[in-house]
């Protein structure tokens, strides 16, 4: 029997993994003289699957260090000023990094890279911002913020793109495996009871 959080971090990946498919889907087609509702709607999905994504994430890193008798912010704050975003932005670098490495440990081990990506590939470093960037672009997408229209020297959409998307990638192929479930099978208890109920 799936847990509450286990169904809710399943339902969490699979709207993330819906989000990146359509649009992959969409990308592939597009020009730069696509019509405005296929732009707008590649924009849409990009930032739902960062919106579900960095969620997903940051359930998993509270559910796997924080105990029952500590909130998550005193684990990792006891001796500083840090705030409970910027500590999350410090995990989530981390787990990339460790993500990193792991994948060039295997091709120096003779193994093939699952996305045939060449060893260069994991020989950079990931940048300090990218935690806090994740969450920037998570919060422009989730609140009513004017950064979204015009970023005013603040990253854009297209700037996270081009820098952090292959972190993205790797972060993303590393869960894909452990968290798609099979829908039909999985008990999505209240989250599938919904269209019965209005129906």
């Amino acid at each position: 029997m799936e847990t509450k959080l286990n169904i809710t971090l399943a339902h969490e990946f699979y709207r993330c993994s819906k989000a990146y498919k359509n649009f992959n889907l969409l990308v592939i087609t597009l020009t730069k003289e696509s019509h405005i509702e296929s732009r707008l709607n590649c924009y849409n999905y990009y930032v739902d699957f960062l919106s579900h994504f960095y969620e997903f994430y940051v359930g998993i890193i509270e559910l796997n260090i924080e105990p029952r008798n500590k909130k998550f912010h005193e684990i990792y704050n006891s001796n500083s000023q840090k705030q409970k975003h910027e500590i999350l932005d410090f995990v989530i670098n981390c787990e990339v990094e460790k993500l990193f490495r792991n994948r060039k440990n295997r091709i120096l081990k003779g193994f093939d890279d699952d996305l045939g990506l060449d060893i260069k590939f994991y020989e950079i470093n990931v940048p300090t911002d990218f935690g806090k960037h994740f969450r920037l672009i998570r919060n422009r997408r989730n609140h009513i913020n004017s950064d979204r229209a015009d970023s005013e020297g603040n990253i854009s959409l297209s700037t996270f793109y081009k820098l952090y998307h292959r972190f993205l990638l790797i972060m993303y192929r590393e869960t894909e495996w452990l968290w798609t479930v099979d829908i039909e099978k999985f008990d999505w208890k209240e989250i599938d009871s919904f269209t019965k109920e209005i129906l």
